[in-house]
C-alpha cells in the first residue's frame, strides 16, 4: 500500500519560506514597502500566518514592521554587509568541511548538476545568482547540520538581493574558478580544499558587494 506523503509544515512556516523565498531573489527588494493584506492576498490565506511570518522574520532582521501594516525588507549598510561576509567566513567554511565528511556517494552527482546548470546561466544574472544559492545550499545540507545551516540561510536572505540587483554578467566571468574548486574538493572529500576555496569564493564576492555598496553610500554612480 503506498501511502501520500504527510505535509508536517504549518501554514505560517510554507508562509514562510516562501516569504524568504521571494526576498532572497529579488522579487521583494531591499528598502521595498509591502503590506500585510497585500501579502495575505497574494499567498491566499489569512493576514494571521502572514503575521506570523513576518515576525519571524523581523526577529531575524529580514524585514522591518512599521505600525504593524507597513513591511519592508531590511537594507544593508556597507559596514552590516562587511559584518554579514565576516560571519558567513566563519560559518560556510565549516558547513563545507562538514559536508565533504558526512556526503553520500551520490551527492557528487547532485552538486555536479547544480553547477553545470549555474554556469550555463552565466548570460543571465539573475539566474545565476539564483543557481549560486542552490549550489551553496546543495554542499552544505550534507553538513548534517541543521543548526549551522539555519544561521547560514538567514545571512543568505541578507545578502541575497544585493547581489542579484548589482551583478552583471561581465561580474559572473571573474568567479568561475572557486566554485570549480568546490566542487572538486567536495568530489574527493578534501576538507582543506573545500575550506580554501570556500573562503575564496566569498571573499570575491565580499570585495565586489562591499565596494559597490560604499560607493552607492558617497554618491558614486
Amino acid at each position: 500500500m503506498k501511502l501520500e506523503k504527510i505535509e508536517t509544515k504549518t501554514l505560517r512556516e510554507r508562509v514562510y519560506d516562501q516569504l524568504k523565498s521571494l526576498i532572497v531573489s529579488g522579487h521583494i527588494l531591499p528598502g521595498q514597502s509591502i503590506t500585510l493584506r497585500a501579502l495575505a492576498k497574494d499567498f491566499g490565506v489569512s493576514v494571521i500566518p502572514v503575521r506570523e511570518a513576518l515576525f519571524q522574520l523581523e526577529s531575524e532582521g529580514i524585514v522591518v514592521i512599521e505600525n504593524n501594516r507597513s513591511i519592508r525588507v531590511n537594507v544593508l549598510t556597507p559596514q552590516e554587509m562587511e559584518e554579514a561576509y565576516r560571519i558567513r567566513l566563519l560559518l560556510e567554511p565549516w558547513a563545507a568541511e562538514r559536508a565533504c565528511e558526512n556526503r553520500p556517494e551520490d551527492a557528487v552527482l547532485r552538486v555536479k548538476r547544480i553547477l553545470d546548470e549555474m554556469q550555463a546561466a552565466i548570460g543571465n544574472p539573475k539566474r545565476y545568482i539564483l543557481k549560486n544559492s542552490e549550489y551553496h545550499f546543495a554542499v552544505y545540507s550534507y553538513s548534517n547540520s541543521p543548526l549551522l545551516l539555519g544561521l547560514i540561510e538567514r545571512l543568505w536572505c541578507r545578502i541575497g538581493p544585493y547581489l542579484i540587483i548589482h551583478t552583471k554578467v561581465e561580474d559572473l566571468v571573474k568567479v568561475q574558478k572557486p566554485h570549480q574548486d568546490i566542487f572538486r574538493a567536495f568530489a574527493k572529500r578534501d576538507t582543506v580544499a573545500i575550506r580554501d576555496a570556500v573562503r575564496t569564493d566569498l571573499e570575491e564576492g565580499a570585495r565586489f558587494i562591499v565596494s559597490h555598496l560604499s560607493a552607492l553610500s558617497e554618491g558614486v554612480p
